[in-house]
């Protein structure tokens, strides 16, 4: 016989979307159960011990400006560290185009920089960035929704083209392992647009001089915390096969673990979001954004290394390609932020992709000896340490969510439209925050269209 488990909400996803829902709701006396298919909580914030160091797979820091972040850590006793001075680092790394390497004080009068005039000081991995900022229509990141914006909703590469650049400096500019789609072509500017104004606005809220912050121990101990604040212990293995209502939400689980309750908070990514049956179905609308909106494939590879060998070349330890070993990025863990401690090859897009499709300890090869052919120095002296697929892990199915041209316009509002009682949460429904952030942010949202509603159907009843 199956466990039956009752009640007032249940909450599928122990990510900070889904704790930051039941925390919310226990806040204003309703009891919430919480969910999880996976058999830790943090959902994409997941932070890896190997080699007794933590290698953070998944929200790797904290914006200084992140005020529900920061707050949640404040409040359930996590100690945040500042990495202002290892962040720093991240700009002190060499271009690498087709296993070439340019250093950065050759590129702005490098032969391959197709940059207009006034813009060639800037590196490719950048420059897109400073674009969406420079020439930001949005006055608030919230702005992005609004209707009078729709007509940016069109590809990046349409809109960078609008501004004069030719097609070699938009491909360069956006199209190295990026962190939406695959190209310029693959992204609505509408949310390149979206970041680049939430990325501006949260300098507002930071303290002077800090760029962004860790937790002690990997930022996964944030969700562990608030999960360790709920009064129900979160119940992990409960993978959800399907969600029916009638009259009452039933939650059914691969394992046979039913749960009964009158609302239902699903924050389930939308790439894992497809395996689940929903009755009655969703609206067409609804349908086509869960099944048609995109996650990003991401993939981490996690390196060690046996000597300095950087120093023996003389360029700076990071790299960024336009290969499959996309940015190898020299991680900063230890008491000194001078000293390199590990390195990360992060792949995004097609070139994840092309990972995923290999043995992971093939993957781990084939990143070593990219980066071996670029380098020479480097040549015996990284050692496999192991993988995060987002792309391929079935309870994420990517990274993040993204628009295409034209979905924001078309699907946004669809998303995350309340399904009678059952509401869906996610960092793909933040309004006018990215990331984690945003990711609290939609799930007070959903708790907040809960509360609203007994309120009404109380109002009612009086």
């Amino acid at each position: 016989m199956s466990d039956v488990h009752h009640d007032e909400v249940i909450v599928i996803g122990a990510g900070l979307a889904g704790l930051a829902a039941a925390l919310h709701l226990q806040n204003q006396g309703i009891s919430v159960q919480v969910i999880e298919a996976q058999e830790h909580v943090g959902g994409r914030v997941h932070s890896m011990r190997q080699h007794g160091s933590n290698k953070e797979a998944g929200g790797t820091y904290i914006g200084a400006g992140y005020k529900s972040v920061v707050g949640a850590a404040k409040d359930y006793g996590i100690e945040l560290i500042d990495v202002t001075p290892t962040l720093e680092f991240f700009r002190e790394q060499e271009l690498v185009l087709n296993e070439k390497i340019i250093r950065q004080a050759e590129w702005p009068v490098h032969p391959a920089n197709p940059f207009p005039k006034m813009d060639k000081s800037y590196m490719p991995w950048n420059y897109s960035r400073i674009l969406t900022v420079r020439e930001n229509p949005l006055k608030e990141p919230k702005d992005w929704l609004n209707p009078s914006q729709s007509h940016n909703d069109i590809s990046l590469f349409s809109w960078m083209k609008k501004l004069g650049l030719s097609e070699e400096a938009i491909n360069l500019a956006y199209g190295i392992n990026v962190s939406f789609g695959n190209n310029a072509h693959d992204v609505s500017a509408l949310l390149m647009l979206f970041r680049a104004a939430f990325s501006s606005h949260q300098r507002r809220y930071a303290k002077e001089g800090i760029i962004g912050y860790t937790a002690l121990n990997g930022v996964q101990q944030i969700p562990i915390a608030m999960a360790n604040a709920l009064y129900k212990e979160p119940h992990l293995g409960k993978v959800v096969k399907s969600i029916d209502d009638d009259g009452s939400l039933e939650i059914r689980c691969a394992d046979g673990a039913t749960y009964r309750a009158p609302h239902v908070i699903c924050s389930i990514p939308l790439g894992a979001l497809r395996d689940v049956a929903i009755k009655p179905p969703l609206s067409k609308l609804q349908h086509k954004a869960i099944i048609d909106i995109p996650s990003q494939p991401t993939t981490q590879i996690f390196l060690a290394h046996k000597s300095k060998f950087w120093e023996s070349d003389g360029l700076k330890p990071s790299m960024y390609t336009n290969g499959v070993a996309g940015m190898i990025a020299a991680a900063r863990n230890g008491e000194d932020p001078n000293e390199v401690t590990s390195f990360t090859a992060w792949t995004m897009g097609s070139n994840a992709q092309i990972l995923d499709k290999l043995p992971v300890d093939e993957a781990g090869k084939l990143i070593i000896q990219e980066i071996e052919k670029i380098r020479p120095s480097a040549q015996g002296q990284l050692e496999f340490l192991g993988l995060k697929s987002w792309g391929a892990d079935p309870f994420a199915r990517g990274g993040w969510a993204y628009f295409r041209p034209g979905q924001v316009t078309q699907l946004y509002k669809a998303i995350g439209k309340p399904h009678g009682n059952l509401h869906f949460c996610g960092e793909h429904l933040s309004i006018a925050n990215r990331g984690m952030e945003g990711a609290m942010e939609s799930g007070k949202q959903a708790a907040t269209q809960i509360l609203n509603k007994d309120i009404t159907k109380q109002m009612n009843l009086d």
